[in-house]
């Protein structure tokens, strides 16, 4: 059974309290299936939260996470029923901590999603203090979990951690120029800088020093500047921490000077631009997979076959390990927290485990190389 409520920004959060306070001390104890009992009837449903922004800019995005868990919770096997009750973020604060009211009111076994830092860090105070746990599929601020230990709340990750990123291109760099002249290119930016100063980081701990590190201007119709100060240093391998137009000018540049560059880049290479410079063949960004068709048979609505694509696979999978959670609570008596701190759970994406921060073992990163218009993962036909 799927239950969609309206947001608790459209119950009122008079409306959100008065509820709080008729469940009274159940709260304190979320919902669980219980095994089937032929002289009480059936087992109860497992109610799942699913947090996302299901309004403004941010809608598609919190669509497809609701549809990835709809979906899992269709395909799930199992004697308990199951309830699914989604609530709007808004991607703000306000949103976050009215949405884990909801949650409460309704008392949910656990609640996946949230895509927003500002909301997950207003709702997890009012939903640690319920005793719910929550799986986030898209958050990847590190303190999300550095800080788990001294604040106390019930909080697992699918998404990958921010400092994800650097590790997987500083593996892809040593994989492919072991032993090869490279350097670094940054855009300038605070987040450029500091994904290329962490690669180098990275790079060192394995022994590989780049031999050349520049920065430029970006959103330049032009960067022979640069290319002038790259080819001066007879290094033709770069990663480039910039985004997708900059590099196709960059590269094109490099073309026009004779010079021919290979370039690793972020996962800001996958964002669709509309610039005249394409980019050329071969070049590589290394980013999280955002297409699971292994999940098509399952991504059905209404008949219809939905794209399985963004953050439609996280929160399949994080659908799955929480409703596993709250079946195995239901036949153990071990509380639901403990279960996912301690488990692996089998999901359609992989075995999946939590370190004791609360981070999952599950790799999303891929390396995609373009191919004349588009990006397709390597090894693809």
């Amino acid at each position: 059974m799927i239950t969609m409520l309206p947001d608790a920004g459209r119950l009122g959060r008079a409306t959100c309290l008065a509820a709080l306070s008729l469940a009274g001390l159940c709260l304190a104890f979320p919902a669980a299936a219980q095994p089937a009992d032929p002289a009480q009837g059936p087992a109860a449903p497992v109610l799942l939260g699913v947090a996302a922004p299901l309004s403004d800019s941010q809608a598609i995005l919190g669509q497809q996470l609701v549809a990835g868990a709809r979906a899992a919770a269709g395909t799930t096997e199992g004697d308990a029923a199951i309830e699914i009750v989604d609530a709007d973020t808004r991607c703000s604060s306000e949103g976050g901590r009215q949405a884990a009211e909801t949650f409460v009111a309704m008392d949910a076994a656990a609640v996946v999603g949230f895509l927003c830092a500002e909301a997950i860090e207003a709702a997890l105070p009012v939903l640690t203090e319920a005793g719910i746990p929550v799986i986030d599929v898209g958050v990847r601020a590190n303190r999300l979990t550095d800080r788990r230990e001294r604040t106390g709340h019930l909080v697992w990750r699918i998404a990958p951690r921010s400092d994800a990123q650097a590790a997987a291109i500083a593996g892809e760099i040593a994989r492919r120029w072991q032993g090869e002249p490279l350097g670094l290119v940054d855009d300038g930016s605070i987040a450029a800088r500091g994904l290329a100063d962490a690669v180098r980081r990275l790079l060192g701990d394995q022994g590989i020093e780049p031999q050349s590190v520049d920065n430029y201007r970006p959103a330049e119709e032009k960067q022979f500047g640069l290319v002038r100060r790259l080819e001066r240093t007879g290094i033709t391998r770069f990663f480039i921490a910039g985004d997708r137009p900059d590099v196709a000018i960059i590269m094109r540049d490099a073309a026009a000077s004779g010079l021919s560059l290979q370039v690793i880049g972020g996962e800001e290479l996958l964002d669709e631009t509309s610039i005249d410079a394409p980019l050329p063949e071969g070049v590589i960004a290394v980013a999280p997979r955002s297409s699971f068709p292994e999940l098509a048979a399952a991504a059905t609505d209404e008949g219809g076959l939905l794209p399985p694509q963004g953050y439609f696979g996280t929160a399949y999978a994080a659908t799955e390990i929480a409703l596993t959670a709250a079946r195995r609570a239901a036949a153990t008596d071990r509380p639901l927290a403990e279960i996912l701190g301690a488990d692996s759970f089998a999901t359609a994406l992989g075995e999946i485990g939590f370190d004791d921060k609360g981070d999952s073992d599950l790799d999303l990163y891929r390396v995609f190389e373009w191919r004349g218009d588009r990006f397709a993962e390597a090894g693809e036909g």
